[in-house]
């Protein structure tokens, strides 16, 4: 390996601009972003699409109340934490990229995969592996024996996320590989409120994935996995897979190009270096002390509706957004739902070591300036003007269409690289970029309760964004909250 974990921290910072290969960066309309399309053969299941739109009130998710999804039967449970988790929910033309996931992804290309092993019904000593395709919403035969030295209780399911590095390679380059990390972390979040929501029992804290990585993914193959989570499911489980209605079909969908490798010359060393797992003891679950009447100030919606009006209001015209005048308390209000929800999922490995910071640019509420994650002023801006044009002046290109001047707030993740990289070692350059991406998702949630786009972004002038603003450590992702002036025509798909 060629670069060193203090390497690896810059390239993700600015200097990816000077020293990483990034076809989005020389030509953003013709670099080829998609992987090959083609077809596929396989043994497939359609999973039922008889599953809840409704699922009870977001403040009752928040204060740990269990849903009425519990009692549902297994496979609906199943299809719905899939159709929230992976599957196309809404077709936007007018909106880019025009296809709408339940959650978001680096370049708008769903870079994650979603697998599911079990012990092999009659063979000892093997396993049987499950890939889930969101766009046919079907489980795939992916792997009928292999091998398996590892213990799964005939109870139990693993699933897996893995980081496709190929799905973004052609658009992203060198650079590929931490996007699609962060994206893991937003995937693992949600993965975790499903469970939580439709009554499953799970535990995250899964340290073998080398082991798992080993297995699952084809030698010389752009992907990784990046998290695990091991499933409690009732017996109805195993009944659905052993007697459900396979079929052999042939389907269109997206494949892994080739020479992605030899193409961008630090993607190996970049890769090997995320390959470094987290061995410490996960931290505890959070626990926080919220003031009950919280709760009955929160907006009246649905859970399952907050996750499906999620939006990132990618206008294909630009931001189509609108300075909502909103009052001095909304901003200590999103960060108390911020705080809540992280007591929803768990902790994950050096969340405890990020950083938030939130610059409030909106010309109502609080007053302009820095706020810390709890919406205490930092330090409040003498001169507006000034404060957006540092916002403004961090885009990587005039080409980009941010209006941040209608932005409402955005908020910065950080960590202390030298305080993580000495305490986790090379496993912290992962560890980190993982749990900012489920952070990064707690925000998209929070703002889609009050109405509100999300938009995580990793390709702003960093240094900029640090000096100026006098933020500690090094940016891992931002995230861009504001308002709609209006919706755009939309048809739900599933």
């Amino acid at each position: 390996m060629n670069i060193t974990l203090q390497d690896a921290w810059g390239l993700a910072s600015d200097r990816r601009f000077d020293n990483l290969e990034m076809p989005i960066l020389d030509d953003p309309v013709n670099y080829g972003a998609k992987a090959d399309a083609g077809v596929h053969e396989g043994a497939f299941l359609a999973l039922t699409t008889d599953f809840p739109r409704q699922a009870g009130r977001f403040s009752d998710f928040l204060a740990g109340q269990n849903s009425k999804l519990a009692a549902l039967p297994f496979e609906q449970r199943l299809s719905g934490v899939l159709r929230y988790l992976a599957s196309p929910m809404r077709f936007e033309p007018l909106n880019m990229p025009d296809v709408h996931f339940p959650v978001s992804s680096f370049g708008g290309l769903s870079s994650c995969g979603i697998k599911f092993i079990r012990r092999h019904p009659t063979k000892a000593g093997f396993a049987q592996v499950f890939h889930f395709h969101g766009n046919y919403h079907a489980l795939e035969k992916q792997i009928d024996e292999l091998e398996w030295d590892g213990e799964i209780a005939q109870n139990q399911w693993l699933v897996t996320i893995v980081g496709q590095y190929w799905a973004v390679g052609r658009k992203y380059g060198d650079f590929a590989p931490f996007g699609v990390v962060l994206d893991s972390g937003i995937v693992l979040a949600q993965l975790q409120y499903l469970f939580r929501l439709f009554g499953f029992s799970f535990q995250t804290g899964f340290n073998t994935l080398n082991r798992l990585n080993d297995k699952l993914v084809p030698e010389g193959s752009f992907q990784q996995v990046l998290a695990a989570v091991t499933l409690d499911v009732p017996e109805s489980a195993n009944a659905l897979l052993d007697n459900g209605e396979w079929e052999a079909l042939e389907i269109a969908t997206y494949q892994e190009p080739q020479g992605l490798m030899q193409r961008f010359g630090l993607l190996q060393d970049i890769v090997s270096l995320l390959a470094c797992e987290f061995e410490q003891a996960w931290p505890a679950p959070l626990s926080l002390n919220v003031d009950k009447s919280l709760h009955e100030t929160l907006p009246e919606r649905d859970m399952l509706d907050v996750i499906y009006n999620r939006t990132a209001s990618n206008d294909r015209l630009g931001f189509s957004q609108v300075n909502k005048m909103l009052d001095g308390e909304f901003l200590k209000q999103f960060m108390q739902v911020l705080q809540q929800l992280k007591t929803c999922r768990d902790r994950l490995p050096l969340e405890d070591s990020l950083m938030i910071n939130v610059a409030w640019i909106n010309t109502s509420g609080p007053a302009m300036g820095l706020y810390d994650e709890v919406g205490e002023p930092v330090c409040i801006a003498q001169d507006s003007k000034r404060f957006q044009h540092i916002i403004q002046d961090c885009l990587y290109s005039d080409n980009q269409k941010y209006n941040l001047s209608s932005m409402t707030l955005e908020l910065f993740i950080s960590v202390d690289t030298d305080k993580v990289s000495k305490s986790a070692g090379n496993s912290a350059l992962r560890a980190t970029h993982i749990a900012a991406g489920a952070v990064a998702h707690d925000v998209c949630l929070a703002a889609s309760l009050f109405d509100a786009f999300a938009r995580p972004a990793r390709m702003f002038r960093d240094t900029k964004l640090q000096q100026r603003f006098g933020l500690d450590g090094q940016l891992l992702i931002q995230v861009l909250v504001g308002f709609n002036r209006y919706n755009n025509f939309a048809l739900t798909i599933l």
